[in-house]
């Protein structure tokens, strides 16, 4: 299947919130994201369809989100897709790929010491 936009794989901390009806907060690690949702892994197993409120604070982004799919992934954990809810802020990509880009960057080395 042919996703209609490219993720960016980045690795930082989301926040979930909520779960089956429970307020709860989880802490999980995005694998990847798009403007429209994010894949996450977390030790909770959510429900197909429910909606949570996800916030990846390093971007100062919070939206609610519907779990398109949860699979377990064999070590504990879950990997969950979570597509952004319509009417939620779209989270800003050129923001992500300028961050991507800093966190790879190599460290600029002072030569005159050298």
């Amino acid at each position: 299947m042919q996703r209609s936009e490219d993720r960016i794989d980045m690795k930082v901390t989301a926040l979930l919130v909520g779960n089956q009806d429970k307020l709860g907060v989880e802490t999980g690690v995005t694998a990847d994201l798009s403007s429209r949702g994010v894949r996450v892994m977390a030790m909770t197993q959510r429900r197909l369809g429910e909606t949570i409120l996800v916030a990846i604070p390093g971007f100062h982004f919070t939206a609610a989100a519907r779990v398109a799919y949860c699979q377990p992934m064999g070590d504990g954990r879950f990997g969950i897709g979570l597509e952004f809810v319509a009417g939620s802020e779209p989270l800003e990509m050129t923001a992500l790929a300028t961050a991507l880009h800093f966190t790879h960057a190599p460290v600029p080395r002072n030569n005159a010491a050298d």
